[in-house]
C-alpha cells in the first residue's frame, strides 16, 4: 500500500507545474455556491505536498503561480458573462478575464510559495506557507485599487457557525487558520499514531472553530430578535442587463420596480430598498421618475433606491455619481452616498488620457466620479445607515465609519451583470462575512439575485435567489451590543498573527540536542 503511495507522489512531483494547476482548479470546488469543503483539503494538501519537496525556488515560484492560476482563472471566470451581453459589443474580449485573473492571481501563488521555501521543511514551511497567504490575500485588497474576491475563508459561509471567529480575526485570520487546516494532512507520514499525528491537529482546530462558534450562536439573540417598527422591502426585479439600458424598456423598467414595491403588505413596509442604478431615469432631476415612484410608497414610508446622481462641480461640470438616493413619499430628497470604489474599466478608464480608445463597460457616456468613502448616513425617520454600492461590500475593514458606528449595513448592487452564474453567490457571501467581521445587520437588494436580509452574525434571515423577480420583507435585526474585536482593530489583528507565525516558524529551536 505504502509503496503505491509513494509511486503515485513520485508521479505527481514530476509533473509538479501540471499537478498544481489541476489542483487550483479542484479548489474552486470549495467556493460558495458549491461549498464543497473536501476539494479544499485536496487542493491545499496537494500543493504543499508538492512545495514541501522542492528546495528551488524558481521551481516552488512556478508549483505557486500555476496553483494560483488555476484558482482564480476558473473562480473568476464568470465576469466574462458581462462581455457576452448582446449589444454591448465585448463578446470577443470574453477569453481576456481568466486569463487576466490567472495571470493576476498567479502572482500572489507565486509570491507565497517562493517565501515559503526559506523555511525549513514540514510544519515550518506549512505554518509560513499559511501566513504568507493570509498577508497576500490583504495586499491583494489595496494593490492596483483592490480586488479581494474568494478570499479563502468564504468557503465556511454556508456554515455560520464556521465564521464566527471573523468577528476577531476577520476573514484573512480566519484564511489563514483554514489554509493551514487544509494543508495538514501533507505532513501525515504513516498510518501509526504518532504519524497521524497532523491529522488530529485538523481535526482538533476545525473542532476548536467549531466550538467558538456555537458557543457565540448560543449567546447570540434569536434570528428572528428584531428592532420594533421597522420593516424592510428588498425589491429584486430581475430584469436582464441587456434589457436595463435600453431606451425603450426604461419606463418599464420603472414600472417594475414600483409595482413590486406597492405589493401585497406594503402598508406595514416603512423602508423600501431598490438595488444599483434601479432605472435609467436620474431619480433626483426627472419629475415624471419622481412622481411614479412616490406612489410606491405608503405615508412614512421611504425610499432607498441606487440611482445615477449627477452634480456640478465649482468650475461647473457635471460629474456623475453610483448612489443611493433617499426620497419620502411626498417626493422629498432626504439624503444620498456616493460609490467611492469605484470598478476599473466598467466605471472608469484607468489612464484614460493615454488610452482614449478605451471604453468602459458602463453604456453612460461619462466616467463614474469617486465619492468621500465609507461613512455613516443618518436619514430622516432611519436608524445610521453605513451604504455600500456593488462590489464595496468585499472589502474587509472598510465597509462601516469607525468613529460613528451604524446600526445597520445596506448594500445595493447589480448582479445581472453574470447571469446565473457562480459570481453572486461569492458576492452574497462575502456579504455575510462583512456581518459578522464588523457584528452589524445587512439588508442587500440586488437587481437579480441574490437579495436578502442577514444578522450580525451572518445568518440569513430572509433571501430571494438568483434569477427571481419578487420582494423580500424583513425586519431589522439588532447589531451587537460592542462593536467586535475585528470591527475595532481591524487588519492589525489578522496581520500581527501572520507576522507572529512567520516568526514562530523562523526562529531556530533545539530539540533532543537537534536543531531545527
Amino acid at each position: 500500500m505504502l509503496m503505491k503511495i509513494n509511486k503515485f507522489v513520485e508521479v505527481f512531483y514530476g509533473k509538479k507545474y501540471i499537478s498544481a494547476f489541476f489542483l487550483g482548479l479542484v479548489a474552486v470546488g470549495a467556493l460558495p455556491p458549491f461549498y464543497f469543503i473536501p476539494c479544499l483539503f485536496v487542493s491545499f494538501s496537494g500543493v504543499f505536498l508538492l512545495l514541501n519537496r522542492l528546495d528551488g525556488k524558481k521551481q516552488a515560484a512556478g508549483v505557486g503561480f500555476c496553483f494560483a492560476f488555476g484558482f482564480f482563472s476558473l473562480g473568476l471566470s464568470w465576469v466574462s458573462r458581462a462581455l457576452m451581453i448582446d449589444g454591448m459589443g465585448f463578446q470577443y474580449l470574453a477569453p481576456l478575464p481568466p486569463i487576466g485573473f490567472g495571470l493576476w492571481g498567479g502572482m500572489f501563488g507565486a509570491m507565497a510559495a517562493l517565501g515559503c521555501v526559506f523555511f525549513k521543511k514540514g510544519m515550518r514551511r506549512l505554518v509560513a506557507f499559511s501566513a504568507l497567504w493570509g498577508i497576500l490575500e490583504w495586499v491583494r485588497s489595496w494593490l492596483f485599487t483592490g480586488f479581494p474576491w474568494n478570499l479563502i475563508a468564504s468557503v465556511w459561509t454556508d456554515h455560520p457557525v464556521m465564521i464566527q471567529s471573523a468577528s476577531i480575526w476577520g476573514a484573512y485570520g480566519l484564511g489563514i487558520v483554514t489554509v493551514f487546516i487544509a494543508a495538514l494532512p501533507a505532513l501525515i507520514k504513516g498510518f501509526s499514531v504518532k504519524k497521524l499525528n497532523p491529522l488530529l491537529l485538523c481535526v482538533a482546530l476545525l473542532t476548536a472553530l467549531f466550538t467558538f462558534g456555537a458557543l457565540r450562536l448560543k449567546k447570540a439573540p434569536q434570528i428572528t430578535d428584531t428592532i420594533n417598527g421597522v420593516l424592510i422591502r428588498l425589491v429584486q426585479a430581475n430584469i436582464e442587463q441587456g434589457k436595463k439600458w435600453s431606451a425603450d424598456e426604461a419606463e418599464r423598467n420603472l414600472m417594475k420596480h414600483v409595482h413590486l414595491s406597492r405589493s401585497e403588505g406594503a402598508e406595514k413596509v416603512t423602508h423600501v430598498i431598490w438595488p444599483e442604478t434601479a432605472t435609467q431615469f436620474l431619480l433626483l432631476e426627472d419629475k415624471f421618475a419622481r412622481s411614479m415612484v412616490t406612489s410606491a410608497l405608503t405615508p412614512a414610508a421611504i425610499l432607498l433606491a441606487g440611482s445615477l446622481r449627477l452634480q456640478k462641480d465649482e468650475d461647473n461640470q457635471k460629474k456623475l455619481f453610483n448612489s443611493i438616493v433617499a426620497l419620502n413619499d411626498l417626493g422629498v430628497f432626504l439624503g444620498s452616498y456616493d460609490k467611492s470604489h469605484l470598478v476599473p474599466f466598467g466605471e472608469y478608464v484607468p489612464l484614460s488620457n493615454l488610452f482614449p480608445f478605451i471604453r468602459k463597460l458602463t453604456p453612460v457616456g461619462m466616467d463614474f466620479s469617486v465619492g468621500d468613502g465609507v461613512k455613516t448616513t443618518f436619514i430622516p425617520r432611519t436608524l445610521p445607515v453605513g451604504m455600500l454600492v456593488c462590489y464595496e461590500v468585499i472589502f474587509p475593514a472598510h465597509v462601516a465609519e469607525d468613529r460613528s458606528r451604524p446600526y445597520w449595513l445596506l448594500n445595493v448592487t447589480n448582479d445581472g451583470w453574470y447571469g446565473l452564474s457562480a459570481g453572486p453567490y461569492q458576492h452574497f457571501a462575502s456579504a455575510q462575512m462583512r456581518s459578522v467581521e464588523e457584528g452589524l445587520p445587512l439588508a442587500r437588494s440586488a437587481n437579480t439575485g441574490i437579495s436578502g436580509m442577514i444578522d450580525a452574525y451572518g445568518r440569513v434571515v430572509a433571501s430571494l435567489g438568483l434569477g427571481k423577480q419578487g420582494i423580500v420583507d424583513a425586519g431589522l435585526p439588532r447589531r451587537t451590543d460592542q462593536p467586535t474585536f475585528y470591527a475595532q482593530y481591524g487588519n492589525k489583528i489578522p496581520l500581527a498573527l501572520a507576522f507572529l507565525l512567520l516568526l514562530i516558524a523562523f526562529i531556530p529551536y533545539r530539540r533532543t540536542g537537534e536543531t531545527r
